[in-house]
């Protein structure tokens, strides 16, 4: 990673951040929902983890873990329990991938779910409630249900009632079925994902830029200036670098201007190819 020049650093501005956004009439709401929010979280985390293992190869080699502790004579109780409990946890990661990838669709089924209350008074009250999970067919409009148990003394695993209530739906063979998931994250640095350079910076590169229009030159080749909208302004790299930074400093800590700069004109040749090939 080449060291940030000087002429790479966000010029000095009194405003803060958040003041210049607020004065430009940018709700950061709805940055915080494109930089973090809206992120596959559980995806992103078990990449990060396991690689280009798949959840479901995880699922399976725990299956297999498990069903070699049952047979096991060598190992103490006490052993066993300590790998038990490292199988649960992996299962949990693996499951919180698994069920990210269901919703809100899985095959032809749509996929809700709604927490249902626990008491009901003047208004509805939720104390460890259960958690209800819809499945309607988007050809046939057929719904089925099934309940995840909310209540203290459940004690079974999150992978085993996730599993039972996909078994419920009868959609557990679709869950665990093989796909090839588009990759998030890869060998590069963290800041060259897919999950940035293909997610996260074109969707705020394209929310940001209404708000920073700013007329540029273009010297045609008789060197007659035209007027457009200039699509990389300093303020909005500066801006968008800030906030990518604050959201996530452990990946976008020492990315330079032109290296975003580059991303997003890598975005806006693909929008423009699309453009070409739909005409």
């Amino acid at each position: 990673m080449g060291k940030t020049s000087r002429k790479d650093k966000p010029k000095e501005i009194s405003l803060s951040l958040f003041e210049r956004l607020s004065r430009r009439g940018i709700d950061f709401v709805e940055i915080k929902k494109i930089v973090s929010l809206n992120l596959p979280h559980a995806a992103l985390f078990f990449e990060r983890h396991f690689g280009s293992h798949t959840a479901r190869k995880v699922v399976r080699q725990i299956e297999r873990w498990r069903r070699l502790l049952k047979d096991d004579f060598i190992l103490s109780a006490e052993q066993k329990g300590e790998i038990q409990k490292m199988l649960a946890g992996i299962e949990m990661f693996a499951w919180n991938a698994l069920i990210e990838a269901s919703f809100p669709k899985l095959g032809p089924w749509r996929l809700s779910q709604r927490f249902l209350p626990t008491a009901q008074d003047t208004e509805p009250r939720f104390i460890n409630p259960d958690l209800q999970i819809l499945a309607v067919h988007e050809r046939t409009g057929e719904k089925r249900t099934a309940i995840i148990p909310g209540g203290r003394d459940s004690v079974s695993s999150w992978g085993t009632v996730w599993r039972s209530a996909f078994a419920e739906l009868g959609l557990l063979e679709l869950v665990l079925k093989h796909r090839a998931p588009k990759r998030l994250v890869s060998a590069r640095r963290p800041h060259a994902w897919p999950v940035f350079t293909m997610a996260v910076v074109p969707r705020l590169y394209d929310f940001l830029t209404p708000f920073y229009r700013k007329r540029g030159h273009v010297w045609s080749e008789k060197e007659n200036v035209l007027k457009r909208h200039a699509f990389f302004s300093n303020d909005l790299l500066d801006d968008m670098r800030a906030i990518l930074q604050m959201e996530h400093p452990d990946i976008f800590a020492q990315m330079t201007r032109n290296q975003l700069k580059a991303r997003i004109q890598n975005h806006v040749r693909r929008v423009r190819e699309n453009i070409k090939s739909a005409r």
